[in-house]
């Protein structure tokens, strides 16, 4: 079973460098044009399921995924971003900017990050990244050939940590752009990477985390 975890398209909040986390905002034009692309080049991969973060950002960029073929997205509350807790909404500037406070370690030193009041830990991310592969898509591997989940950036480096436990310290080791796509083979219940970070568009702006 080849499983195949996709980035959401671009948001005001990314073009803005602003911290998501957890709140809720849609694409903007380009993210839905970035989505529609994408879609676009994996016309020919017959997804028999496509699962989604709530989140409109990611839940947008399932469907237009999904928009001629035969799957409606599944929504799955585990997919969502990992939250930062009242670090939400933050410039990223700002963060870089700032040593001293504890979102500047999640950007620059992962292994020592400690999250802002009601924050995510990454053990927290992780927890609801093992039990959505253990739960939902382990055992599709006998009924299914292509799967796909539409989900955030920190969330999909989450589903590779399964995969291959990076370390923290590696986190942003490799870039996940805006729809850039990351590619696991699934056999006997064990995952491999099989090409991290793929995107089928040529880039006009800068990709953010």
């Amino acid at each position: 079973m080849k499983l195949y975890f996709i980035r959401h398209g671009e948001t005001e909040w990314n073009k803005q460098r602003k911290l998501q986390g957890q709140v809720d905002i849609p694409l903007n034009e380009y993210g839905r044009s970035l989505a529609k692309i994408t879609a676009e080049g994996m016309a020919d991969i017959p997804f028999d399921k496509v699962f989604t973060s709530p989140l409109k950002r990611a839940k947008e960029t399932a469907q237009i995924l999904c928009e001629n073929r035969p799957v409606t997205p599944i929504e799955d509350v585990r997919l969502k971003e990992i939250s930062f807790g009242v670090g939400e909404g933050k410039s990223l500037a700002a963060i870089h900017n700032q040593p001293g406070i504890k979102l500047y370690a999640f950007l620059h030193h992962p292994e020592d990050y400690v999250p802002p009041r009601n924050g995510e830990t990454f053990i927290d991310m992780y927890r609801r990244c093992d039990s959505f592969i253990e739960e939902v898509l382990l055992p599709l591997e006998s009924t299914c050939e292509n799967v796909a989940v539409v989900a955030h950036g920190a969330l999909i480096r989450g589903m590779i940590h399964y995969a291959n436990h990076r370390p923290e310290k590696d986190f942003w080791s490799v870039t996940h752009k805006n729809c850039s796509v990351t590619i696991m083979d699934c056999t006997d219940g064990h995952l491999t990477i099989l090409e991290e970070g793929k995107i089928y568009y040529k880039e006009e702006v800068e990709a953010t985390w």
